[in-house]
């Protein structure tokens, strides 16, 4: 499992090369990587405009596949095209209106998952409680947006395990709003 949320983190590039993705952005493209915990896979969900036409798919990537103690083989990613019937440019307008091209790493917001004010019995008192919670399963998530000179990149570690357990950060209801929004739209497992 380390290796996987390992490679994961290291940055979506790496990620690039098994999905076999260009590290070149277009001129509007989202990416969002969702990785697969302990299994050795992973998939990417990708909406983009080329050559005046708008499309989306989800790109299913895998670890390589170990041969020998020096050797690997690497698998083909499987792709799927999911724009069928389906306005894929107000999708990522919509997606842009949930301010995916605005949300931070989660280093900006992690002073939010420390804190919290709870009543003490015994001082009769509000009282401030700092505790650092990490939440290790679930899924991790890296997104690239672009749209003209405008760039975001952030990932997000267990997002929807944290919003459950803090509710009240809004970093992560956005980001929970915009993995709603694309299930909705695709009716995916995503």
């Amino acid at each position: 499992m380390f290796f996987i949320i390992y490679s994961f983190i290291l940055n979506a590039q790496d990620l690039d090369k098994l999905t076999g993705l260009s590290t070149n952005y277009l001129e509007k493209e989202i990416r969002i990587y969702k990785d697969r915990g302990i299994t050795n896979s992973g998939i990417v969900f990708r909406v983009y405009k080329k050559n005046n036409q708008w499309k989306a798919e989800t790109i299913q990537w895998f670890l390589p596949k170990k041969i020998s103690s020096d050797d690997f083989q690497m698998i083909p990613p499987i792709t799927k095209n999911i724009s069928a019937d389906k306005n894929v440019e107000l999708i990522f307008m919509t997606l842009e209106a949930l301010n995916i091209g605005q949300l931070p790493m989660e280093d900006a917001f992690e002073y939010k998952k420390e804190k919290s004010i709870i009543w003490d019995e015994d001082e009769e008192n509000f009282m401030m409680r700092t505790s650092k919670t990490a939440i290790l399963d679930g899924n991790a998530y890296s997104v690239i947006y672009k749209a003209g000179q405008y760039y975001n990149e952030f990932t997000y570690n267990n997002p929807e395990s944290y919003l459950h357990q803090f509710p009240e950060i809004d970093e992560l209801k956005s980001f929970q709003k915009i993995l709603e929004y694309i299930r909705e739209q695709f009716n995916l497992n995503f």
